[in-house]
């Protein structure tokens, strides 16, 4: 596994080093269309593409459960240390509480957990970005923010937001689709433009990164970053070994698990005025955390 994991990191650096070092050389709207971009057409385009194309396998569709369940967990134990080790900030509170409940499932889950799981066993991952992170992040993501941030939002105009992202609606309109086939030149298509969506997304987070003030308070990140990367996935393995549930989609819910924070958490921080410094610092380290915890993972669920 040692040489996939290489080119794992290899791509996922290569993408993210490009987009932070090429975000100094390029107009200053670059950052801003690509977001853009990437919310109403890419994002919607690579939940739409997997799932017409991803065949399933056993039950993955209880992955969702295993989200739900793993980012309780993680905001859970989140709010219990903060009640013993309180953030200066409310702003600072809600930061760190979004970064325990969403990981990055998308971007960086997806080549991994495909890398590692296959196509075959692809759809457990699919499924607990899609019906977990996806849904939490629109959801209670943008609640948790509201509540914690500067910025006030009226219950009204909190669920127009949710329901006008395009990529849920492309959740839905892909699982009424699922029944017809596509043509083979039609599948091939799909996941072809899926992966470079991917790889546009990761360029993406190098480019915010690299235009990001961090503020590396190592009292806080270090806490949060065990809760989200160590200790969720951990019990989350645990618990699906005691009830039977093993090989490729235990690993699946795993690596999925113990993603790094989702890059929706800094989205978030700026929209509502959260600890911004402080979530890119918990993006950017946990990027080098993810390098000893992949094979950490396949050693302990991988069998």
């Amino acid at each position: 596994m040692l040489p996939t994991l290489a080119q794992l990191y290899g791509l996922i650096f290569f993408c993210m080093g490009a987009g932070y070092v090429g975000v100094q050389f390029v107009p200053a709207t670059t950052t801003g269309w690509l977001a853009q971009g990437l919310f109403w057409v890419g994002a919607p385009l690579t939940a739409l593409s997997f799932i017409l194309t991803t065949p399933l396998t056993g039950s993955s569709s209880l992955a969702p459960l295993m989200a739900w369940a793993g980012m309780g967990l993680g905001v859970g134990v989140a709010w219990l240390w903060l009640r013993w080790h309180p953030c200066h900030t409310r702003q600072g509170a809600g930061s760190f509480l979004l970064a325990t409940m969403v990981g990055n499932t998308g971007f960086i889950g997806y080549p991994i957990t495909w890398q590692l799981l296959g196509s075959s066993h692809f759809s457990w991952a699919l499924f607990y970005d899609l019906m977990g992170s996806l849904l939490i992040s629109y959801s209670a993501g943008i609640g948790l923010a509201a509540s914690f941030g500067q910025t006030y939002m009226s219950v009204p105009k909190l669920l127009w937001h949710i329901g006008r992202n395009p990529t849920l609606w492309c959740v839905g309109l892909g699982l009424a689709l699922r029944d017809y086939p596509l043509p083979a030149i039609a599948h091939q298509g799909l996941l072809a433009v899926a992966w470079l969506m991917v790889l546009a997304g990761l360029i993406y987070m190098g480019m915010c990164l690299g235009e990001a003030n961090l503020h590396m308070d190592w009292r806080r990140i270090i806490p949060c970053l065990s809760i989200k990367m160590f200790l969720v996935p951990l019990l989350l393995g645990i618990g699906l070994t005691l009830v039977g549930v093993n090989g490729l989609p235990r690993l699946g819910i795993v690596l999925q698990a113990g993603m790094p924070p989702a890059f929706m958490t800094l989205v978030l921080a700026d929209v509502y005025r959260l600890d911004r410094p402080f979530a890119a610092s918990l993006i950017m380290v946990s990027l080098l955390v993810l390098v000893p915890l992949l094979p950490l993972w396949l050693l302990l669920f991988g069998s």
